[in-house]
């Protein structure tokens, strides 16, 4: 697992000679159990990348950390549910190795100037850290779905609700005064299991909550969790808590998921969209969320998984630009074209500390050139009136 803080520390580092390598590897289900395609075609992609170090003439540095990346390649057949990545440059003495969920697009290798970190953050935003929580009147049991990974907690065992003799008593009574004990104790198990549910969420940093339980349950388990519980819950589905296979609370838990950031993802989207519109904490397009970026106002970045555009970069201050000019708008000095500014959108974003999501297909972005941005504030309308208020 790789850190917000580290993936900055990766934004921020740079190679003047273009030394910074970044290795993808996305598995594929292979047609033979060896995975020898695999390996064969980390192989080639690595090979060509010192080919075209030794064409270029780059520095001894860079071979050395492609050789590498070689011999890795040589052991990752076998790996095939976990992606990989590596982050190297020689010459910054970095190198960086990891696993990673299984949804980096598809495996390559870049060399640059600085590394290729979109694949990665892409790949760490899909689905936060969730707590699934599964309750019946006996016993809960707690899984952790994170980076794909399902794992089971130790489970909150209540112990055997009171036995119900055969007899009611005179007149029923007994019959009552058992039921209310029974209830009571039930009330005691759910009020047990709320009180766990918060100690574990304060104690990790969980971004939402599932619950799972049967539908006449639901109330009882409710009306025992805190506030702050309850503000971390996105969901609850129906469900014998006893019986849930993993595979079938995964089901559950991804496609909640999926709905609740679809649905999250939306309401940004007009946020943003409305918020521009009305010239206020909201910049749609490339060269209006570059200007903020660089300005440092960006909130959240909204950008298409697919986007791509050119623009340039000054040499010298690394003010970037969509208008294709050779000299720089701010300090005067050369420019150097990028074919792909995604990679330098997103680097920003980071070492900025802006919140990255990325966008699958939406159409109200594509009409606004597939990028946007809500914002903290706008420097532009920040006037003493303003601050004053």
């Amino acid at each position: 697992m790789i850190t917000r803080e580290e993936i900055r520390q990766l934004a921020q580092a740079e190679s003047p000679s273009g030394c910074a390598v970044s290795f993808y590897f996305q598995p594929q289900t292979p047609k033979d159990k060896s995975h020898r395609e695999e390996a064969i075609l980390v192989k080639d992609l690595v090979k060509d990348a010192v080919r075209k170090a030794e064409r270029n003439g780059n520095h001894q540095a860079l071979r050395d950390d492609l050789q590498k990346i070689l011999e890795m390649a040589e052991r990752l057949h076998g790996n095939h549910s976990r992606g990989k990545v590596i982050f190297a440059c020689g010459e910054q003495g970095i190198w960086r190795e990891m696993d990673a969920p299984a949804r980096l697009g598809r495996s390559t290798i870049i060399v640059n100037s600085r590394f290729h970190l979109m694949p990665l953050v892409a790949a760490y935003s899909s689905l936060p850290k969730t707590c699934i929580a599964l309750v019946d009147r006996e016993k809960a049991r707690i899984f952790s779905l994170h980076e794909d990974e399902l794992t089971q907690k130790p489970e909150l065992e209540f112990g055997a609700l009171p036995h119900m003799g055969k007899s009611d008593g005179w007149g029923g009574y007994d019959a009552g005064h058992r039921e209310r004990h029974v209830e009571n104790e039930v009330m005691h198990h759910f009020k047990q299991f709320a009180e766990s549910l918060q100690v574990l969420l304060n104690r990790e940093p969980y971004d939402a909550l599932l619950i799972g339980c049967r539908d006449e349950t639901w109330p009882e388990v409710e009306a025992h969790l805190h506030t702050y519980v309850k503000q971390r819950l996105i969901g609850r589905f129906l469900v014998d808590p006893g019986m849930a296979s993993g595979e079938e609370v995964r089901d559950h838990a991804e496609r909640i998921l999926s709905e609740h950031l679809s649905s999250e993802q939306q309401a940004l989207i007009r946020e943003v969209a409305g918020e521009a519109q009305r010239n206020a904490r909201g910049a749609v397009g490339l060269r209006h969320v570059l200007n903020a970026l660089e300005r440092q106002e960006v909130q959240t970045l909204l950008v298409s998984r697919d986007f791509q555009a050119e623009a340039v970069e000054c040499t010298n201050c690394r003010h970037l630009d969509t208008r294709m000019v050779k000299n720089c708008a701010i300090c005067g000095r050369e420019t150097r074209e990028i074919s792909d500014v995604s990679d330098a959108l997103v680097g920003l974003a980071i070492r900025n500390g802006a919140d990255i999501r990325f966008v699958d297909g939406d159409a109200a972005l594509e009409r606004v050139g597939r990028v946007g941005a809500l914002l903290r504030f706008r420097a532009d309308q920040n006037t003493p009136q303003k601050i004053a208020v």
